[in-house]
C-alpha cells in the first residue's frame, strides 16, 4: 500500500525564520549597496519584494537576462541561508525532525519549498535534514518563487497530500491547500497527525 503524503515547508517548522529573514536582509544590503539606491529599500518585506529585486538587478547586470540576474541574487541570498545555519544550529527544530522521523514510518514526507533546487540539498544539509523527506518540490534557480507553482508541481507529481504542515501562518499557501481540499496543521497541532 502506498504510504499517504505529508507535505511540509521549512520555514519556521523545521527551521526558525530567523535563518531566511536574516539572509534577507544581507541580500537587500548587498543590492542597496551595488546600486547606491536606498530607496530600494521600500521593497523589503513586501510581498511583491521581487519588483525592487528585478529593479536592483537590472542596474547591477545590465547586459544579463532576467533569468540570469534571477539566477545570481536567488544565488547569493541561498549562500547566506547556508552560511547563517552553519553559524547558528540551534535554529534548528530538532523536536520536529525527530517527529517527523517518526511519521515517516506512516507517511511519505514530501517537502514543498521556495529554495531552489539547486541548493536546498546544501540548505538541508547544513541543518542535518538531509535524510528526512522522501521528496522535494524546489523552485527553479532562475525563476522568481511562487508558491501556487509550487502546489501545483507537487499534486502534479505525487499527488493530493493529506495534510500540510507549516510552521508559520502563510494565508497564500494555507488557502490553496484547503481549496484543494488538503488539511493545513499548524507545528503546534504536529502530534494529532
Amino acid at each position: 500500500m502506498v504510504k499517504p503524503i505529508l507535505a511540509t515547508n521549512l520555514d519556521d517548522l523545521l527551521i526558525k525564520h530567523e535563518a531566511f529573514v536574516e539572509p534577507h536582509k544581507l541580500v537587500w544590503g548587498r543590492l542597496i549597496e551595488k546600486t547606491g539606491n536606498k530607496d530600494l529599500a521600500k521593497w523589503i518585506n513586501k510581498k511583491d519584494y521581487f519588483i525592487g529585486v528585478n529593479l536592483a538587478m537590472d542596474q547591477i547586470m545590465p547586459q544579463a537576462t532576467r533569468e540570469e540576474k534571477t539566477l545570481q541574487v536567488r544565488t547569493w541570498y541561498q549562500e547566506e541561508v547556508i552560511k547563517y545555519i552553519q553559524s547558528n544550529p540551534d535554529c534548528v527544530n530538532k523536536q520536529i525532525a525527530d517527529r517527523l522521523k517518526q511519521l515517516k514510518t506512516r507517511y511519505r514526507l514530501v517537502l514543498m519549498t521556495s529554495n531552489t533546487e539547486k541548493y536546498i540539498g546544501r540548505i538541508l544539509t547544513s541543518a542535518g535534514l538531509n535524510k528526512l523527506y522522501d521528496s522535494i518540490v524546489a523552485s527553479e534557480t532562475e525563476q522568481e518563487p511562487k508558491k501556487e507553482d509550487l502546489i501545483e508541481s507537487l499534486i502534479a507529481k505525487y499527488g493530493k497530500p493529506k495534510y500540510y504542515l507549516t510552521g508559520k501562518d502563510d494565508p497564500e499557501a494555507n488557502e490553496i491547500f484547503r481549496k484543494r481540499e488538503v488539511k493545513v496543521i499548524g507545528k503546534d497541532e504536529i502530534d494529532s497527525i
